[in-house]
């Protein structure tokens, strides 16, 4: 065999290697790339449960603070009622 032929061997076996690492390279990259994408979509689910729990956290705070306010008005009104009662009985209330 001629040095010419062991040569072009040798040059086809690593044209070879490097096209195999290039398409593990692309491959590889491509994975990546999805891996990265699928990522990111969990995060967005992620944050779109947390927001949506934060939302319905803020409404059940917000009705809550209305009924505490509207139980507030109505134990002032029963309060103002009692003294009025007491004051026509002409009781005197303790505190």
């Amino acid at each position: 065999m001629s040095t010419a032929n062991t040569l072009e061997k040798r040059l086809n076996n690593i044209d070879d290697h490097l096209e195999r690492m290039a398409k593990l390279m692309v491959k590889g990259f491509a994975d990546a790339a999805k891996d990265r994408q699928n990522v990111r979509d969990e995060v967005k689910q992620s944050i779109d449960v947390y927001a949506r729990a934060v939302d319905a956290y803020a409404k059940q705070a917000e009705t809550y603070m209305q009924e505490m306010l509207a139980l507030g008005k109505k134990v002032d009104r029963l309060e103002r009622q009692i003294e009025q009662i007491a004051a026509h009985l002409k009781l005197k209330l303790i505190a």
